[in-house]
């Protein structure tokens, strides 16, 4: 078996077996790739075979990331990707050891995702005006962002059937292809009758099986599209922060649900987390803010004397 054949069995088993959507096949295509490539360099041959690599192949790779200022969080996902790559090797018999076993994944740095206020979001949605076709597709884009915490990559998939305004629901097909029902908000329905009504006056009343967002040339509407659009619009509000991506708009959707009183377990469920422990970050969050407000309230707080 050549080191590429395994790659595209390897990907495949993931497509078919393991339901992984076409993003993560692609980002675990281009990271396989790149460390068959650097192999072939560190080799110096024209084609590496399985095994030729052994865990110092894997621990120079990793050096090479670290000199070419690749982040600690890009670095574990490629280590990880390659761990699986090479556990998939061994279940295939082509290899007699997983030389990535032992493999220590870099240290991240915990980061706390950024997140809107709540007078930011009010600011967001007060400058939004839904006069044309565009202008309504973007505030229903979102509204649906911000009432239901979906990921990018679930948004520009929904179909018109997923959405039930009878039962004020929408049902997203998230990682793994696996769906969960989410509630649909009174403003988020609003914001979508909208966008259909000038939907239907620019091009033809949508069929079920049609993508819910489009392009002005009434094709299914593009990550890359979708992005640009909320950062222009995020940027209007942020106050200068540096991001303005459309899971701003899902961190700040979990973490105001947990400052209004919601249980940790029901904010999994609707942002499709497998683990609870992925949720607790915007626990982080919220005591952060409230060390920041106590902090600056509290006459006992530790704080810089004032000069008399």
């Amino acid at each position: 078996m050549t080191f590429l054949n395994a790659i595209n069995d390897f990907l495949s088993y993931m497509n078919s077996v393991r339901s992984y959507s076409n993003n993560t096949i692609d980002a675990y295509r281009r990271d396989l790739e790149q460390f068959y490539a650097f192999s072939c360099e560190y080799f110096n041959k024209e084609e590496v075979t399985l095994p030729d690599i052994d865990k110092v192949t894997l621990r120079h790779f990793l050096g090479m990331l670290t000199e070419a200022k690749y982040k600690a969080k890009s670095a574990a996902r490629k280590l990880a990707a390659l761990k699986s790559f090479f556990k998939h090797c061994l279940k295939r018999g082509w290899i007699e050891k997983n030389p990535a076993y032992f493999i220590k994944s870099p240290k991240i740095p915990r980061t706390l995702p950024t997140v809107l206020s709540k007078e930011q979001t009010r600011r967001l949605f007060l400058g939004m005006d839904a006069h044309d076709f565009v202008s309504a597709r973007d505030t229903a884009i979102l509204e649906l962002f911000y009432a239901s915490g979906i990921r990018l990559s679930e948004l520009v998939n929904l179909r018109l059937r997923d959405i039930q305004f009878r039962n004020k629901l929408i049902s997203v097909v998230g990682k793994g292809n696996k769906q969960r029902i989410l509630p649909l908000g009174e403003m988020s329905q609003k914001a979508l009758k909208i966008y259909l009504h000038y939907y239907e006056q620019e091009f033809e009343k949508p069929r079920n099986d049609d993508p819910l967002f489009v392009s002005r040339l009434g094709k299914k509407i593009s990550v890359r599209n979708v992005r640009l659009r909320v950062e222009k619009y995020l940027k209007e509000v942020s106050d200068g922060a540096k991001k303005n991506s459309p899971h701003v708009l899902r961190h700040s959707f979990a973490t105001h649900l947990l400052d209004e009183g919601a249980d940790l377990e029901s904010v999994r469920m609707m942002l499709g987390h497998e683990s609870l422990s992925t949720t607790q970050i915007y626990t982080h969050i919220k005591m952060e803010r409230l060390k920041e407000v106590y902090t600056k309230a509290h006459p006992r707080a530790d704080k810089k004397e004032k000069p008399e």
